[in-house]
C-alpha cells in the first residue's frame, strides 16, 4: 500500500461521518450520498500524488462527486431526516433531543445550499473557513458570509 493510500485510508476513518454529512447536505438523500463517498474514494485512490492539503482535498473530491450524482439526478422534495447527526442513540437519547435534531435538519433545508454547506462543513466536518475556501473555490470573505447568515436564519427559525 502507498503512503498516500494509508493516509487517504486514514482520513475515511477519521471523517467517515462528516464526509458523509457532507455529501449529504449537497445530495439529501442518503443512498446518492453514499454513491458520492464511493466515486469520490475511487478517484482518490488513483491519484498518483498528495495534494498539499489532502483532508480539504478529499471533502472537495467528496462535494464534487455530490454536485455531479445531484447534476445526473436532482435531489429529492420530500423532507429529510436528521441527516447531520450521528444516528440515534437508542433508548438513552431522549425524546427532547430527538426533536432537537429534526428541527434542525428541517431549518437546515430551509437555508440556500451554499450556506447549508458551509455551516455542515465547518460544525460538522470540522473544516476551518479557510480549508472551505479552497474547496469551494471561493473567497475566504464569501465563506464568511454564508456561515454568518445561515447560522442568523437558524436561530431565527429555531427561535420560532
Amino acid at each position: 500500500m502507498t503512503r498516500l493510500n494509508g493516509a487517504l485510508e486514514r482520513i475515511y476513518r477519521n471523517h467517515r461521518q462528516p464526509l458523509y454529512t457532507c455529501a449529504l447536505a449537497v445530495t439529501r438523500c442518503p443512498q446518492r450520498a453514499e454513491d458520492a463517498l464511493q466515486e469520490a474514494f475511487y478517484r482518490l485512490f488513483r491519484l498518483e500524488r498528495a495534494p498539499d492539503n489532502l483532508k480539504a482535498y478529499v471533502f472537495r473530491a467528496v462535494r464534487n462527486a455530490a454536485v455531479d450524482v445531484v447534476r445526473r439526478s436532482p435531489p429529492p422534495s420530500e423532507p429529510l431526516s436528521p441527516f447531520i447527526f450521528a444516528p440515534d442513540e437508542g433508548p438513552r437519547e431522549t425524546a427532547e433531543q430527538s426533536e432537537f435534531k429534526r428541527r434542525v435538519a428541517e431549518a437546515l433545508l430551509t437555508l440556500s445550499d451554499e450556506e447549508r454547506e458551509t455551516i455542515v462543513q465547518h460544525l460538522w466536518g470540522e473544516l476551518r473557513f479557510q480549508e472551505i475556501a479552497q474547496l469551494r473555490e471561493v473567497p475566504l470573505g464569501t465563506v464568511s458570509s454564508w456561515y454568518r447568515r445561515g447560522i442568523e436564519k437558524l436561530r431565527t427559525r429555531l427561535e420560532e
